[in-house]
């Protein structure tokens, strides 16, 4: 477990946004198919902005080119994240929140990191968060090459059972976070 290097939120943001209307724009083009490959090759390679543009394609669906599909698109913002994408962890704060809290929130863990890690108090939210995703990453054994190969013919949307699989990978992280931010 280590943190990434990290894509600033500005810099992730302003490129999420310029693939995203390139890719918008290819559906009335009827070069989406092609273009949305070439970002999937690019996600599979550890691009973290790749990464957040799959996940928002799989939140959104693409009717006639891709089905909405919610675990394909917690998977591949956890990755994003993982991969130090600031704006992706951004958009998963809501998510994160309830374990973000509590090693924030813990005094002895905080002053331990801010110690003995590469851990600013300017740094400390993105770099937590990013730990955590890389947990729930490990955890749920997410591999880009095998979630590019995911059948996506039907939609699938958001269930409180289809997102516990996501709930229980980052509980089962935070002990792992709090040791390496401890050690």
């Amino acid at each position: 477990m280590d943190y990434q290097n990290f894509v600033n939120r500005d810099v992730a943001y302003k490129m999420f946004v310029d693939i995203r209307k390139d890719l918008l724009n290819s559906i009335d083009n009827g070069t989406f198919d092609d273009d949305f490959t070439e970002v999937c090759t690019r996600a599979m390679t550890n691009n973290p902005v790749a990464q957040d543009l799959v996940a928002y394609f799989y939140n959104r669906g693409v009717p006639g080119h891709l089905q909405p599909n919610y675990e394909l698109y917690m998977s591949w913002e956890i990755l994003a994240g993982a991969n130090g994408n600031e704006f992706a962890i951004d958009k998963l704060e809501f998510f994160i929140n309830p374990v973000l809290d509590q090693i924030v929130g813990n005094e002895e863990i905080i002053a331990t990191a801010l110690r003995h890690r590469n851990i600013t108090k300017d740094n400390a939210l993105y770099v937590i968060s990013n730990l955590i995703c890389e947990g729930m990453a490990d955890e749920l054994k997410l591999d880009p090459k095998k979630l590019i190969k995911v059948q996506n013919d039907k939609p699938s949307r958001y269930s409180p059972e289809k997102n516990r699989p996501f709930l229980d990978a980052m509980q089962k992280s935070q002990q792992k976070v709090v040791d390496f931010l401890m050690s």
